[in-house]
């Protein structure tokens, strides 16, 4: 008989252990209050970059196995996964390692621009290829190829892992903010991203200024122009006066963005956890994987790789 494996949350930390898990034979349940769209991982700019990570060397290798298969993805032009050129900037007034980036980039995917004409207040500015996540189709493109291997979506709220322990073989926590409750983990906290959007004008690369921090990315349904990291902020709720600031930001670097209607605005819930949990909990048949703050995408996969092993491991027992 499949070994059964209950999957709490349906954002991209759980989806993506789905996805890696698919092929092996197991009966696979994910479990959630809400599906894509409704969900935080339906908000996130989603490119791929090392963000609020670079203490934790893990994700490294989680963030290279990540990119490696979002590359592959990108053949798929359904997938709404695409390579795209990132323009990452450092100010002038402000000191970074460079180690603290780089050392978790894919060898070949960035240089330093020596003749740059991007605007005088950056010391440095560097081309980087990412690949661009656009959340609005590669998840449902996601959900569907579970579907079709016969993953099943339960829409069903988890207050305990008693509920589903006895019945499943494997349990894997990804239930992102809600870990706080279920896990009574206190070190998980809210941090609150806000973004405005604007009309999509798709030849723009994507523009990074981590410490201000602003970020631009065009997608096709819109450009969005983030962002804010609100720690401890709960409410799901944009505020029209940081709105307006993310926008005069924007409009200080590319002019021409004033050209483009206002559309919208997001706000969105990031899950950070100091030290990411992934591992199997002592003793039970229960395996964390949340924590991930603003970085879930850029790690999905390769967490879902461990956690893999993880399962792997404890079934063959």
């Amino acid at each position: 008989m499949d070994k059964r494996i209950a999957i709490v949350g349906a954002g991209i930390s759980g989806l993506s252990c789905a996805y890696t898990l698919m092929d092996k034979n197991y009966s696979i349940d994910i479990f959630a209050k809400e599906f894509s769209p409704n969900i935080t991982s339906n908000k996130a700019a989603a490119f791929w970059f090392p963000y609020h990570i670079r203490n934790d060397k893990r994700g490294i290798e989680w963030g290279n196995k990540s990119y490696a298969l979002y590359k592959k993805l990108a053949a798929d032009k359904s997938s709404g996964i695409s390579m795209k050129q990132l323009t990452k900037v450092l100010r002038k007034d402000v000191t970074e390692e460079e180690s603290e980036w780089v050392d978790f980039m894919p060898e070949g995917s960035y240089h330093l621009i020596k003749d740059t004409l991007i605007h005088s207040r950056y010391a440095k500015a560097y081309n980087v290829v990412v690949p661009l996540i656009e959340t609005q189709i590669f998840l449902p493109y996601l959900q569907n190829t579970l579907i079709e291997n016969k993953v099943k979506f339960i829409r069903r709220a988890i207050k305990n892992f008693k509920q589903l322990s006895p019945e499943y073989d494997a349990v894997i926590n990804c239930a992102a903010l809600g870990a706080r409750e279920l896990c009574n983990d206190q070190t998980v906290i809210p941090v609150r991203g806000q973004v405005a959007l604007l009309a999509p004008k798709n030849d723009l690369p994507i523009f990074l200024d981590n410490e201000r921090p602003l970020y631009i990315v065009p997608r096709k349904d819109a450009i969005i122009i983030g962002g804010t990291y609100e720690e401890g902020v709960e409410k799901e709720i944009t505020e029209p006066a940081t709105i307006k600031k993310l926008l005069q930001n924007a409009y200080e670097v590319f002019p021409s963005l004033k050209a483009q209607k206002v559309i919208g605005s997001w706000a969105g819930i990031r899950p950070f956890r100091k030290d990411i949990r992934v591992e199997r909990e002592a003793g039970t048949n229960i395996i964390h994987n949340y924590g991930h703050g603003g970085s879930g995408f850029t790690l999905a996969f390769g967490c879902a790789k461990t956690v893999s092993g993880l399962v792997k491991t404890m079934l063959k027992k």
